[in-house]
């Protein structure tokens, strides 16, 4: 018997999912369309739709004036009341901050990193979250859960940390830590991951179902869509085209291999082959402290030193990037980072090396090389994480019986 219900649980958690999924996403639909296209019984979506309606989750809205008979009566989700607390913890700084189901930012703040230490870190960002929380009362809503993202090797099922470039941490619980100081759900992930899942999720035009993100700044990451869905591999952290070895008697990266790709492209890696270049006296409007901003400001103005430099990267890049393509077919290489403020100057080098090094057939259409809409938006990659888990990934379920108690 047991089994039994389990299983009616399991089926009731999926169908609400898939109703409430629906009512997100196309903002306003009638009951006859969601059970249409849900395959459901109107009788089921009635219920369904009470629930809802009865959490603060969905509220009825008029579909248009009628003159004749009822007005037609649509649902909508109250996104504007459902909120989310969304940290971007950076190797220098954490961003915390309030935003709604739809991504809107609400409220924010962003803090220095000062901790040294695992133990120092996870005190930082809970204590932080527990007053940055508490001066949003007045604004705070339905509070559903918290997405934090950090550099690294990150387990999103367990949200535990196994490595970060810029701090010692071996198997740190971080999302445990957070729940257990808030009282909320929390869902971690490396940043790069996240950012691509909240590309897909928020694209308003045609949302391709294979898309490659790659992320260029303190390091180099990558995160990958495919078949629509964020891929994280088997040990979950998949995407880390930062140690791909471009040159095997290159300089040592901080992983402890030679010639990493994060090695010649990262935002330091330039800046610091910009500044040998200015000390050895080659001529240019940049200086010896330059740094990454200044560098695309100067390459798009036309200075040769910082056009060099950039196009240095961009081929190095667009190495990896083919190989990324030859590897997964996908249909948009997404560019994220600082770097992108001078995507005139590299876009053609990194396309021709796509051109140059991969399998293209007479009939396929062109891979599509766009820059990112959502990495200066540093919240929406934690946001993402937590939408995914309220439409896809049972957190939904969680609320509703809490709501039942």
């Amino acid at each position: 018997m047991p089994a039994v219900i389990a299983n009616l649980d399991f089926v009731k958690e999926k169908n609400i999912s898939a109703v409430f999924k629906i009512i997100v996403e196309q903002r306003a639909i009638s009951r006859i369309q969601i059970a249409r296209q849900c395959q459901l019984a109107a009788g089921s979506v009635t219920r369904i739709i009470r629930q809802l309606i009865d959490s603060g989750l969905v509220r009825e809205i008029e579909a248009q004036n009628s003159d004749r008979g009822r007005p037609a009566v649509s649902l909508t989700a109250n996104t504007g009341d459902i909120h989310i607390l969304a940290i971007s913890a950076g190797r220098h700084n954490i961003h915390f901050s309030l935003c709604d189901l739809s991504g809107n930012l609400l409220a924010e703040q962003n803090d220095p990193l000062t901790a040294s230490t695992p133990e120092h870190y996870v005190q930082q960002i809970t204590g932080t979250a527990q007053s940055f929380l508490k001066k949003q009362e007045k604004i705070t809503k339905k509070l559903i859960g918290i997405g934090i993202t950090t550099p690294g090797l990150v387990h999103s099922k367990t949200g535990v940390v196994h490595y970060m470039p810029h701090m010692r941490a071996h198997n740190l619980p971080l999302a445990e830590e957070l729940t257990n100081t808030t009282g909320l759900p929390c869902f971690a992930c490396n940043f790069s991951s996240a950012i691509a899942l909240a590309e897909h999720m928020l694209e308003t035009t045609y949302k391709c179902a294979n898309t490659v993100l790659v992320s260029v700044h303190n390091g180099v990451g990558s995160g990958m869509i495919l078949d629509g869905r964020l891929y994280e591999g088997s040990s979950l952290a998949a995407g880390e085209i930062g140690h791909i070895q471009i040159d095997p008697f290159g300089v040592q990266c901080y992983c402890g291999n030679f010639g990493c790709l994060e090695s010649y492209v990262s935002n330091k890696a330039i800046e610091e082959r910009c500044h040998q270049q200015v000390k050895a006296g080659v001529p240019s409007i940049l200086t010896a402290s330059s740094n990454i901003k200044e560098i695309c400001r100067a390459a798009n103005q036309s200075d040769e030193l910082a056009i060099a430099l950039l196009r240095k990267a961009a081929s190095d890049l667009g190495r990896v990037m083919a190989m990324s393509i030859n590897l997964l077919s996908p249909e948009k290489i997404i560019l994220a980072g600082e770097i992108t403020e001078a995507f005139d100057v590299i876009e053609p080098v990194i396309r021709q090396s796509l051109k140059q090094q991969t399998v293209s057939f007479f009939d396929a259409p062109e891979i599509q090389l766009v820059k990112s809409d959502m990495y200066s938006k540093r919240w929406l990659g934690a946001y993402a994480l937590v939408r995914r888990a309220l439409l896809e990934q049972g957190l939904l379920w969680q609320i509703l019986k809490q709501d039942l108690r």
